[in-house]
């Protein structure tokens, strides 16, 4: 039964209700989705990626039934109404899927297209849920879809009650990660970073903190997912720009010496085009120079192929003055070129490299090559992690500029940075140890 690509998911919806009240045996919804279609686009043209769905879609509907209902529903995202004549049967569904994806993946024979294409499909019987309707089953191919994709590509997932189950948890993570926002109970701690050649403090990184009213404080590990899906990555990047400004004004009003505040921006965050206002709009509130603040960015985000508002951004940035971090350095394999391409002013080499750079020479060896890579570019370079005094010694011994770790400092509040600086400056020979109430 064929159907114009323009359709919506609401036609797809509308097939699966009256399947649901038509047919005798269980209705299927699939959700099959092109891996990795952002990247096709920017990579292929309209024309050639338009002919690429119309052959993947006629290729989805040469492997079903008659009266099964293939709707192409955005970008490379195809939604299915399977009417079942026969009991469903999950090994002979899954067949079909592997039919699919074997099928789109002969889409460069017949278009322009360089490389085979992949797909993750997610499907869900109606029999799997309390109460079916079309909207649910529809929704329930989509969680199946969620948990494929990180298994692509061509990865199929079958919807179970445990994937509901995931739903409704995230559903409500993402929920009291709304209300926390509301009730302040997200805000920043800091970390100093000190400077291996003198001791002196070198600034400062802004860490998120969930106090839960119930659990304490939660991990930044646990809240920050919730935070993505609940899209509230912008509003957690606002807060924590506006505490670090905020933080500035507190030192430079209590006497403490604070070069700069480094603050770590998501991928999303990055590719915001109104960023750079933003971010200007919160330094000329607080009266703080560019210079000051830092913009933390994963190494993983420049390793792949960033796209034109990451760039532009990072850019504009580098223009106004800020500074920019390359964090977790040795984890995402970024290039030389990028490095220079981004504007890089210190890399922060990540706590797995740190380990053992004592007593192992394979360690070592490595972060004495990233460090002499570093000075040949004119990068600045910080540890990270850094945990006992033989770590900071190797690394000062290396030639390291700068360290950051519990060896100094856990995160603290920003009212305990006064107190943590005058007892650390004044016994540098050992690091101030806070409880970890603080951590």
């Amino acid at each position: 039964m064929a159907l114009h690509q323009s359709a919506q998911r609401p036609l797809i919806v509308g097939w699966l209700s009256k399947f649901l009240g038509r047919i005798g045996h269980p209705t299927v919804a699939m959700i099959i989705e092109i891996d990795d279609f952002a990247r096709l686009e920017e990579v292929y043209s309209a024309d050639t990626l338009a002919t690429a769905m119309s052959f993947a879609q006629t290729s989805i509907k040469a492997h079903l039934m008659e009266n099964d209902v293939t709707v192409h529903l955005e970008g490379g995202r195809f939604g299915c109404a399977l009417a079942l004549e026969a009991p469903f049967n999950l090994e002979a569904m899954l067949n079909t899927c592997t039919r699919i994806q074997h099928a789109i993946s002969n889409a460069p024979a017949t278009t322009d297209l360089l490389m085979p294409l992949s797909a993750s499909i997610g499907l869900a019987a109606s029999d799997r849920l309390e109460r079916p309707t079309g909207d649910s089953l529809m929704q329930a191919a989509l969680s199946a879809m969620s948990d494929a994709r990180p298994s692509g590509p061509n990865a199929v997932r079958s919807f179970s009650k445990k994937m509901s189950d995931k739903r409704l948890a995230t559903q409500k993570a993402a929920k009291d990660a709304q209300r926390a926002f509301e009730a302040g109970e997200i805000f920043a701690y800091f970390q100093p970073q000190v400077s291996m050649d003198n001791g002196t403090l070198s600034g400062f990184e802004a860490l998120a903190r969930w106090h839960h009213p119930e659990r304490g404080i939660v991990s930044p590990a646990e809240f920050l997912p919730a935070l993505e899906r609940a899209g509230l990555m912008k509003k957690l990047g606002d807060a924590m720009v506006e505490q670090a400004v905020q933080a500035l004004q507190f030192w430079d009003k209590s006497g403490l010496e604070v070069p700069c505040i480094g603050v770590n921006f998501s991928t999303s965050e990055l590719r915001d085009p109104r960023l750079v206002d933003r971010l200007a709009l919160h330094l000329n509130a607080g009266n703080i120079a560019p210079h000051r603040l830092v913009i933390e960015v994963l190494e993983t985000v420049i390793a792949g192929e960033a796209n034109d508002d990451i760039i532009s951004n990072l850019s504009a940035l580098a223009d106004l003055g800020c500074g920019i971090d390359l964090d977790d350095f040795g984890t995402g394999y970024a290039s030389i070129t990028n490095i220079r391409r981004f504007s890089i002013g210190r890399i922060k080499i990540d706590r797995s490299f740190i380990m053992g750079v004592r007593t192992d020479t394979e360690q070592r060896d490595m972060v004495a090559a990233i460090l002499t890579m570093a000075e040949r570019l004119g990068v600045k370079t910080l540890a990270e992690g850094v945990e006992t005094r033989s770590e900071h010694d190797a690394l000062k011994a290396l030639g390291c500029n700068d360290a950051q770790g519990f060896f100094f400092a856990r995160p603290m509040p920003v009212q305990e940075t006064i107190g943590w600086a005058a007892a650390f400056f004044s016994h540098k020979e050992r690091p101030v140890q806070l409880s970890k109430r603080v951590g």
